[in-house]
């Protein structure tokens, strides 16, 4: 986590600013009865654009930088965001359910363990009509290959190198495969166009993302 401490901490939008656009593009349908859960808030970029759109949010980020950041931003404008600093093993949920679950950008620095942890918790912590709104890489990823001969492999199409850095990809459709009993509103597998983080190269994810409701 010192390695998010450092990278938030030396760009203000290391993922850029805006959110993704299925988020844009579907919030409306999240009921407003229950708070937003968004997982690894990172710097927040989820989260404030729910909470200026009239939503309570839980931001559960472990890095201490991420959260004083969305913290600051969030005081300044007035917006309703809680905070969770922990790990997501040690995550505790504050409601008795939430009205949708972000998973942006997470599900590829997770072991296939912690990736099945986390869906079976889920259960727990959605309601019937609550959406889950995900992003993960493929293994069309330009990376995978390279992760695949270089990396020790630690599950399926899932690598860690030498930091102890992991990288998992899901292989077409497979994302389906992981949420049955869900019913799909939003499904595309694409290569993104080039871009950067913070001031880092530009580069292209092949990326699969979905929005489901339960």
């Amino acid at each position: 986590m010192s390695d998010y401490n450092k990278t938030y901490g030396s760009h203000k939008a290391v993922f850029g600013d805006k959110p993704e656009k299925i988020l844009v593009d579907l919030y409306k349908q999240i009921d407003n009865s229950s708070p937003v859960l968004d997982i690894g808030a990172g710097q927040g970029r989820h989260s404030l654009f729910l909470a200026e759109n009239g939503f309570g949010v839980e931001a559960l980020e472990p890095s201490e930088v991420g959260i004083k950041q969305i913290q600051k931003l969030a005081e300044k404008n007035s917006l309703p965001i809680f905070y969770s600093q922990c790990d997501l093993s040690e995550f505790e949920p504050r409601v008795d359910y939430y009205s949708a679950v972000l998973i942006f950008g997470l599900l590829q620095i997770l072991t296939r363990d912690e990736i099945d942890m986390l869906i079976k918790s889920m259960y727990d912590w959605v309601a019937e009509d609550s959406l889950v709104f995900i992003t993960a890489f493929s293994t069309e990823e330009l990376s995978f290959a390279t992760r695949k001969e270089s990396d020790k492999e630690v599950g399926k199409n899932s690598f860690q190198d030498a930091s102890g850095m992991v990288r998992t990809y899901l292989e077409p459709n497979e994302i389906l495969k992981l949420f049955p009993d869900y019913t799909v509103l939003h499904h595309k597998e694409f290569l993104t166009d080039m871009h950067h983080h913070g001031d880092g190269k530009e580069h292209q994810h092949a990326m699969i993302e979905a929005v489901l409701r339960v």
